[in-house]
C-alpha cells in the first residue's frame, strides 16, 4: 500500500505578553529560534528554545540598502544563494520571505550540514529537499510560510515567522541547520538571500510521520 502523502499547514497564534520568551538582553536585537516535533496525533514529542546565534551578513547588508536608499543608478551588490553577486537598490522590495508549499528558495528552509556558521555564509550548507508525492526517502515536506502578528510586553517586541516540515520518507530524518532565506524582486527577477544560519548541535531527528515545526521569533529587547 503506497504511503499517504501528509499535507501540513502552520497553525499560528498570536502571543500573549505572558507567552514571549526571553533569552536576549536588554539592547539585543535578534531571534529565538524554536522547534517542535508533533506525532500524528498532534502530541509534541520534543521541544526546544534556543537563542539564534547566526545573523549573517546579508542581513545588514539588505537593512543598509533599505536605511540608505541605495538608488538604482548606484546599486550595492550582495551575494546570493547561487553565489552570484547582485546589485541591488531600494526599490528591490527585499526581505520577502513568505515562501508557498515546496518553496526551498524562500522562507524558513532546513538541512543537514553541521558545519559552524560564519558571517560570509551565503547558502545552508546541504539542504534537504521538497518530499513530492509520492515520498522518497531523505526528503521533508515544506509548508507555506507563515506569520505571528507582533507582541510586546514591557521590555520585548517580536513577530514570529513560522514554516512545518512533515516527514512521510519511510525513515528518521536528522536536521542539522535552519536558515532564513529571503528574497529581492529586480527589473521582474527574483533573487534570494540566505539571512540567518542556525547549527543545531546534536541535531533534531524528525521520525517517519512525524512534523517539525520550526519558529523564528525575531525580537527587539530593550
Amino acid at each position: 500500500m503506497p504511503k499517504v502523502e501528509i499535507r501540513v499547514e502552520p497553525k499560528l497564534k498570536v502571543l500573549r505578553a505572558d507567552e514571549i520568551p526571553h533569552l536576549l538582553v536588554p539592547g539585543e536585537v535578534g531571534a529565538i529560534l524554536e522547534l517542535s516535533i508533533k506525532n500524528k496525533d498532534g502530541k509534541i514529542t520534543d521541544h526546544r528554545l534556543m537563542k539564534s546565534e547566526s545573523f549573517v551578513r546579508q542581513f545588514l547588508e539588505l537593512l543598509w540598502i533599505q536605511a540608505v536608499q541605495i538608488p538604482e543608478c548606484n546599486p550595492y551588490s550582495i551575494r546570493d544563494i547561487t553565489n552570484t553577486l547582485v546589485d541591488i537598490c531600494e526599490g528591490c522590495y527585499t526581505f520577502a520571505c513568505n515562501g508557498a508549499i515546496a518553496a526551498v528558495n524562500q522562507g524558513i528552509i532546513v538541512g543537514t550540514g553541521n558545519t559552524a556558521p560564519t558571517i560570509n555564509d551565503y547558502v545552508i550548507q546541504t539542504i534537504i529537499p521538497h518530499d513530492a508525492a509520492p515520498p522518497t526517502g531523505g526528503a521533508l515536506q515544506y509548508s507555506v510560510v507563515s506569520f505571528g502578528a507582533p507582541a510586546s510586553d514591557a521590555t520585548t517586541s517580536q513577530f514570529t515567522i513560522t514554516r512545518n516540515f512533515a516527514n512521510a520518507s519511510g525513515g528518521a530524518i536528522t536536521v542539522n541547520e535552519i536558515g532564513l532565506y529571503v528574497r529581492a524582486y529586480k527589473w521582474n527577477a527574483s533573487f534570494y538571500f540566505l539571512t540567518i544560519r542556525d547549527v543545531i548541535v546534536g541535531g533534531i531527528a524528525v521520525p517517519d510521520g512525524e512534523t517539525l515545526t520550526v519558529n523564528y521569533r525575531e525580537q527587539a529587547v530593550i
